[in-house]
């Protein structure tokens, strides 16, 4: 059985830090919709504005309390400012979630993902009591693809024409990380 919360303590190693959400953090928002790629698969507001910002970060906190999942800002460690997204999204199978994570353009390319990825993935596998945590990512995605592999979590097939991003359909390669025995 599975259950979610906050992780008490936030989860941190070393360089990344996953943490609840805080309405001080809508610069991250504001620099997330400058990325296309952000909002048309997620809720960040294509177009910002403070009310969007505040919007987007109560909906993360919403998660929780409407059983959907669990959001948590990735910060870094050091500066302790908002730089991204993990979340884990609950699937209709009991004890599966799906893992989610964005990072703002401006700190890509410094394993924040990886780590965020890795740090909630195995928090959900043994604290929250998680069967399995998978992934449903663009074949085309090579970041997101380096990000799940490198978190340990293997490739498992592809769901064609699963994706849908309004107009546009697209396959998914399907990875997971599963609970040890």
């Amino acid at each position: 059985m599975s259950s979610l919360h906050y992780p008490a303590p936030d989860l941190i190693d070393g360089l990344t830090h996953l943490r609840r959400w805080s309405l001080d953090d809508v610069a991250c928002i504001e620099e997330a919709s400058t990325d296309p790629r952000i909002p048309e698969g997620t809720t960040v507001p294509a177009v910002y504005d403070p009310e969007a910002g505040r919007a987007f970060i109560e909906r993360q906190w919403s998660r929780l309390d409407n059983g959907e999942g669990l959001s948590l800002a990735i910060a870094s460690s050091v500066s302790s400012a908002a730089i991204g997204l993990t979340v884990l999204m609950l699937r209709p199978q009991g004890g599966v979630a799906g893992v989610g994570y964005w990072v703002v353009p401006s700190q890509r390319g410094l394993g924040h993902a990886s780590r965020a990825v890795r740090l909630v993935s195995e928090w959900a596998l043994s604290d929250a009591g998680l069967a399995r945590v998978e992934a449903w990512v663009e074949p085309d995605n090579s970041a997101s693809r380096h990000v799940l592999t490198t978190s340990g979590f293997e490739l498992e097939g592809t769901l064609r024409s699963f994706l849908s991003f309004g107009t546009r359909r697209a396959d998914a390669l399907v990875f997971a990380r599963i609970a040890a025995s």
